[in-house]
């Protein structure tokens, strides 16, 4: 009897822990890759939906402030916020942000103009075409070393639309960017005739993780990762994930079209 007990006692302590958790609220900042995160798509993208969630199961309540890429990862760095959604960890950013598990896969492939021929077996064999990137983005450890070394030829820009405008007309080559983002970007701010120059390469050449990043400055960090990566394993385990993360694409992509009717 006291053996049934005991085993029931322990059943029921990491529910009473859960409970016992104290309410905390956070302050994220946010940029702009649909459909993943947006401040005019439906929850503010996929994956802030996602994110908000797996927080709320937590008990910790998320508001969210939008600003250009760059300034809302620095942001987050120098603690100005308590964290920022959907970015990918390096060594440099590492020393200022602590990150999650993987929210999402993360898919990095070479934008190009239709009908043009770029082959390569590695970025280094695309040293003699322009490449755009967009500031404060991260294109691989590859990407960044090729770059600093002068093998890669790189324009830079504040933003990835201006980049992809850039392509369409003709002023660089080649541009990193998701797969599905860059398709969908393209698609909303290009103008038809551009966007049907502009297509993304099959292969990609990175794949990495996307994660929340939280200022190491924050007292609670490493609280808030943990609450986070404890309630979106649970999530993964039990399939609510997956069938989140299936609406959310579902009803962000149906209001896109309705805005386009």
């Amino acid at each position: 009897m006291w053996r049934k007990i005991a085993v029931a006692w322990l059943a029921v302590l990491p529910l009473w822990a859960m409970a016992a958790e104290t309410p905390l609220s956070v302050h994220f900042s946010n940029s702009e890759y649909a459909p993943l995160i947006g401040e005019k798509l439906r929850y503010g993208g996929v994956m802030t939906r996602l994110v908000s969630e797996i927080f709320r199961r937590g008990r910790v309540s998320v508001r969210y402030s939008w600003y250009p890429n760059n300034r809302a990862i620095q942001l987050a760095r120098n603690g100005d916020v308590d964290g920022s959604v959907g970015w990918t960890p390096n060594d440099d950013r590492r020393r200022d942000l602590l990150f999650s598990d993987e929210v999402l896969p993360f898919r990095m492939v070479l934008f190009q103009r239709r009908g043009e021929n770029y082959p390569w077996q590695s970025l280094a064999d695309l040293a003699p075409y322009r490449f755009g990137i967009t500031i404060g983005n991260f294109y691989s450890d590859t990407f960044t070393q090729l770059q600093e070394k002068g093998v890669l030829k790189v324009d830079i820009s504040g933003d990835d639309v201006s980049n992809l405008r850039k392509l369409a007309a003709g002023r660089i080559d080649l541009f990193p960017m998701e797969s599905e983002a860059g398709m969908l970007t393209t698609l909303l701010n290009l103008s038809p005739a551009d966007a049907r120059r502009i297509v993304p390469q099959d292969r990609a050449y990175w794949s990495t993780p996307l994660c929340i990043a939280v200022s190491r400055k924050h007292p609670r960090a490493t609280e808030l990762l943990a609450r986070f990566n404890r309630e979106l394993k649970k999530m993964r385990d039990s399939g609510e994930f997956a069938n989140l993360l299936a609406s959310s694409r579902q009803e962000v992509y149906a209001e896109l079209e309705r805005r386009q009717r």
